[in-house]
């Protein structure tokens, strides 16, 4: 028995819409036969141990079935699952939520359960393990120390009682929140947040850092208020009233401990007792220093009297307020509602617009051509995909960024107004959605799929499920933009708890039409024209002749990205005239849609580079080629190794039925495979194919380009897969600019760019 992986989705999951941990448990070790022998007995000692944990039933014994086998390693999956249950009850709370599931490794278990605040998740997890092992071995299980472990861990990895407050303040009032390193909350995402310390709050001006150091400046901010400044900060007994969002919230008398001894000191809540009067000039003393929280230091002997009448003095004014003071002392009560008044006004929750964009194939491009449209209605966007994240028009991470970490990273920016983030399957499985919630999800297709076998997703059907985390993250207010053609995409409106868009190149397709006829909006192609509808109004957007981005609507696949783009900015609230301008502005050249259906002449060849590279995606590309009058075609083309064999011979089956000469290449991502072993897959398929009649291998993606280059002939069509998109793009740029004149090919123009050629072919 073994501990694979324990690790915390903190947004939206594949297990659930809120966060969960998940346990991965290897239990392949122990043989059915020793489970007959051991279960009875560790279900006894469990009760006995864990008295009032819910037990699951004791598997049948047949210990020579491997259906039985089976059944007994998840009866302690469940038994685990339930200790772990158990134990967090006791430190913090019972998790509403838990489940477990089998993975296609035998003996290897998912364990899920919700995420409760002051839990360890890997300490949790652990000591399940090491009862069960204490159990088993019928040696003593410890509980206490156990759970003085786990306690212990809590404390050091847990927030503080302030930290606790504000987050469950922020939280009922739909404000996203989250820690970070320090104790500091995060709350709000983008332009619209705000940061406090979680042990204190500090909302400081400037001014009221200087005076806090320095007694004079002190004594005069307060003297303009009418009130008197101790000489020194106070050392002996005094109250202390806390002071937010122009509200007392509480008042303390505080003396040191008794005879000075080192005893802690004595702390009273006398909240009940102070008068108008005092609560009038505790506020003047923040609002003279430009706090909006404060705690006050008065010297006076009776706060139920106004300070005026018996001398009373301001001893400091403390910007960054101990709220965990208060909340032991006086209750949270208020408390944290009233510091988070300081920070929004009613109703606001320090959201931005969110859009999420997932599917096996178009996600870059949708999520692109989205950030574009916000852009051009003049927001400030934040967008992350496979090729980076931007700020605005500045790029400022070039590595594969459509996962969880670096959507959060856009968040935390305090520039950004609008997010538009891609969000790849990895990324959901391993951390969950880097956000609470979204107003716009869009799923492009799963179609065949991509990288199956990977995560124990084995089907498409699990890997929709995987994807559909970005509906199930969908706010109420929020909009799911779904493929009607897809019927895994399209089930997945049951997950959404907003609206739901369905967009599709047929209006006539029944999930189309059903749509409109219950009221809903719908984005669709009659004849050449773009139509948005909402029941049975409809609105023509743009003819696909005025968007570049479809080739005239001949590019099929960009006519699909077209519409669950256009889909997304109008359920964000864009007019229609911005969106039809965003739509007439974005081209699928080497600047807004790098790799994705690049079109360019080169020696007098029609050259198209894409980054397709899965089944849907390359057969999707073979319809669009369709459209090209070019006779002779070729294909320089490979794939990842971590795709299952079954992917790369099929899609070498399709190469084989659409290209005359195919050039295949392998280049670092080989990941596990020995040299040759993708080509040589990838060959076995088009064995199959009724065109090619050329197929040669080549070790290097460049080398592989060149050659083909090589073999061109004018009046050529050759497809070139876009393996690394910042290499694809410096490679065509500096082929380019050995050019005297280019410019983007349309596929109604003659080819209008002829380069030099190769000194040679490379073999």
């Amino acid at each position: 028995m073994d501990i694979r992986r324990v690790r915390a989705l903190l947004g939206p999951n594949p297990w659930a819409d809120f966060p969960v941990v998940e346990v991965w448990f290897d239990l392949s070790d122990h043989p059915p036969g020793e489970w007959l022998m051991s279960a009875g007995r560790l279900r006894a000692r469990l009760a006995a141990c864990l008295p009032g944990m819910e037990l699951p039933r004791r598997p049948p014994a047949d210990p020579d079935h491997a259906w039985h086998g089976r059944r007994h390693a998840r009866w302690l999956a469940q038994v685990l699952l339930g200790i772990m249950l158990e134990l967090s009850a006791r430190i913090a709370g019972r998790p509403t939520f838990s489940r477990v599931r089998r993975t296609s490794e035998p003996g290897v278990y998912r364990l899920a359960f919700r995420l409760v605040e002051g839990v360890p998740p890997g300490a949790c997890a652990e000591t399940a393990l090491a009862i069960v092992r204490a159990l088993l071995a019928e040696t003593d299980c410890a509980l206490p120390a156990y759970l003085d472990g786990l306690r212990a861990a809590a404390r050091e990895a847990g927030p503080t009682p302030t930290c606790a407050a504000l987050l469950a303040a922020a939280r009922a009032r739909d404000i996203p929140v989250r820690r970070l390193p320090g104790e500091v909350l995060l709350l709000g995402y983008g332009a619209q947040q705000r940061r406090l310390l979680g042990t204190g709050v500090a909302l400081a001006a400037p001014v009221a850092e200087r005076a806090a150091a320095e007694r004079e400046l002190l004594s005069d901010l307060l003297a303009c208020v009418g009130l008197n400044c101790a000489p020194q900060p106070v050392t002996g007994a005094h109250y202390r009233i806390l002071v937010a969002g122009r509200r007392v919230l509480a008042a303390l008398w505080w003396q040191p401990g008794p005879g000075g001894n080192g005893a802690g000191p004595v702390v009273t809540d006398v909240s009940g007792l102070i008068c108008g009067a005092v609560r009038a000039r505790a506020l003047d003393a923040a609002q003279v220093l430009g706090l909006e929280a404060a705690e006050v230091r008065v010297v006076t002997a009776d706060i139920a009297r106004s300070l005026e009448s018996q001398g009373g003095l301001i001893s400091e004014v403390i910007a960054a307020p101990p709220l965990d003071l208060y909340l032991t002392t006086a209750g949270a009560g208020p408390i944290a509602d009233a510091f988070l008044d300081t920070l929004y006004r009613p109703g606001e929750t320090g959201r931005i617009p969110i859009a999420a964009v997932s599917g096996t194939n178009g996600k870059t491009t949708v999520t692109r051509l989205i950030a574009h449209g916000l852009a051009v209605s003049g927001r400030f966007v934040g967008m992350t995909c496979t090729d980076g994240i931007y700020l605005a028009d500045r790029r400022i991470d070039r590595d594969d960024c459509a996962g969880p970490q670096s959507a959060r990273m856009v968040l935390l920016n305090p520039q950004v107004e609008d997010a538009v983030l891609e969000t790849a399957r990895g990324g959901i499985l391993r951390e969950g959605l880097g956000f609470d919630a979204c107003d716009v999800a869009v799923v492009t297709n799963i179609g065949e799929g991509d990288h199956l076998g990977l995560g124990w997703v084995d089907t498409v059907a699990g890997l929709a499920e995987v994807k559909q985390a970005v509906v199930r993250g969908v706010a109420p207010r929020g909009t799911a933009v779904l493929n009607a053609a897809d019927p895994l995409v399209a089930g997945m409106a049951r997950y959404c708890k907003g609206k739901v868009l369905f967009f599709g190149r047929d209006g006539n397709h029944p999930v189309i039409l059903r749509q409109r006829r219950e009221g809903g909006r719908v984005a669709f192609v009659r004849g050449q024209d773009l139509i948005l509808a909402e029941g049975e109004t409809e609105s023509v957007l743009l003819s696909l002749k005025q968007i570049p981005l479809t080739g005239g609507g001949r590019i099929g696949f960009q006519v699909e990205n077209c519409l669950a783009g256009a889909g997304a900015l109008w359920a964000l609230g864009l007019p229609l005239a911005t969106l039809g301008a965003a739509l007439e502005t974005f081209g699928a050249d080497l600047d807004k849609s790098p790799g994705r259906f690049n079109v360019l002449s080169i020696n007098g060849a029609t050259v198209v580079f894409d980054y397709g590279h899965n089944p849907s995606a390359l057969l999707a590309m073979i319809e669009a080629l369709a459209a090209f009058p070019h006779g002779r075609r070729l294909a320089v083309y490979s794939a990842a190794g971590d795709r299952r064999d079954a992917d790369l011979i099929r899609q070498g089956e399709i190469l084989g039925h659409a290209f005359d000469r195919v050039i295949l290449y392998e280049d670092h991502y080989t990941r596990g495979r020995q040299p040759g072993e993708i080509m040589s897959l990838f060959a076995q398929g088009l064995t199959r194919g009724d065109r090619v009649q050329e197929v040669q291998t080549i070790q290097g993606w460049q080398h592989a380009v060149e050659a083909a280059l090589w073999l061109a002939q004018v009046g050529d069509l050759i497809l070139i897969q876009a393996d690394v998109i910042d290499e694809t793009v410096d490679y065509v740029r500096a082929r380019l600019a050995e050019s005297e004149a280019y410019q983007g090919l349309p596929l109604d123009l003659p080819v209008i760019a002829v380069l030099p050629e190769p000194a040679a072919p490379l073999a």
